[in-house]
């Protein structure tokens, strides 16, 4: 009965969550660097109350340098531009992951849309690259969604577990010689209300036709640039057309999402789609170490969980 009453106890802590929605703290470098202003704006609605602010909007005048605020691994550098304009994500050693969205697009002094990817990122910056704390990865813009606000920086910082936390606490404790209490340019009510009409940095629902063989367009743009990040298609392929080689792409996206793989973007492949590009689902890591390795970090992740547990049951027994 004892052993019967430890397995119960132990059954029930598996479902209580290993972590709360507890304030977390990050030791970060501030990612602007200039004159600034932001806002405690994680968490506000957006899209009428149907969705909520998944980062914080840092205000700053365009071409405003952004930095790396931690020692890490590029995740990914969104090219050609999206529909969310561009973003580059870094991931650190512990897996917390930093994304940056809305880099500048615009050629300098002008609101043209024409500046391309030498005006949004530093230079050699690439996939897998290694990049240091405080080093320049871009540039402050209002590319994508972003096109009719003030100019900004959405940071968000996920959890190893791909959930988004609040970067306030983390920015707030940064350092920096620009961080949250210098060089403040002031928002106003009217700065608040063009920050509002951006959707978590990402827009919402961009797949929105059926998208087959011989299609063509900005969807299928989009589309490319999407099984681009994931690693499903290559640069060279994003052309706008859907030929075989987005199929193959295409399907294999559908395999890991678990839909019919018939390579045709339909209801269930829009939906998954626009879900997780709104969440950011879709826009996940992926992992730069081998497989023996993954192997062995993973073991390591249970075996911390297994102590966790062991410590909760030895707590609710008094067992030593």
């Amino acid at each position: 009965m004892k052993h019967l009453y430890l397995f119960y106890i132990a059954l029930s802590l598996l479902l209580i969550p290993l972590s709360v929605n507890a304030e977390v703290v990050r030791s970060i470098e501030f990612p602007v660097n200039g004159p600034n202003n932001f806002f405690s704006d994680f968490g506000a609605p957006r899209g009428g109350g149907t969705r909520k602010h998944l980062g914080n909007d840092i205000i700053a005048a365009k071409m405003t340098p952004v930095v790396s605020a931690v020692n890490g691994t590029v995740n990914f550098i969104i090219s050609p531009e999206a529909a969310w304009g561009y973003e580059i994500s870094i991931v650190d050693s512990e897996g917390y992951q930093y994304l940056y969205f809305h880099l500048n697009n615009d050629t300098p002094g002008t609101d043209d849309g024409k500046g391309g990817e030498m005006n949004a990122y530093a230079s050699g910056l690439d996939r897998g690259q290694s990049v240091t704390r405080g080093q320049l990865l871009g540039w402050v813009g209002d590319s994508g969604n972003a096109e009719n606000t003030v100019s900004h920086l959405h940071f968000e910082i996920h959890d190893p577990n791909r959930q988004a936390i609040d970067p306030y606490p983390s920015l707030i404790a940064s350092t920096g010689v620009y961080r949250s209490s210098n060089a403040k340019l002031g928002i106003t009510p009217d700065m608040r209300l063009q920050l509002e009409r951006v959707v978590d940095g990402r827009p919402n629902d961009i797949f929105k036709t059926m998208l087959e063989l011989g299609s063509s367009g900005e969807e299928v743009r989009q589309l490319q640039i999407v099984l681009k990040v994931l690693g499903l298609l290559q640069k060279e392929n994003i052309t706008g057309y859907f030929g075989p080689l987005t199929r193959e792409a295409v399907i294999a996206f559908q395999k890991r999402q678990m839909i019919d793989p018939v390579g045709i973007v339909g209801p269930a492949t829009r939906e998954a789609l626009n879900r997780g590009i709104s969440s950011g689902v879709l826009l996940e890591y992926k992992s730069f170490y081998s497989e023996q390795e993954q192997r062995a970090i993973l073991i390591q992740k249970l075996l911390a969980q297994i102590k966790i547990l062991q410590d909760r049951i030895k707590a609710q027994t008094g067992i030593r």
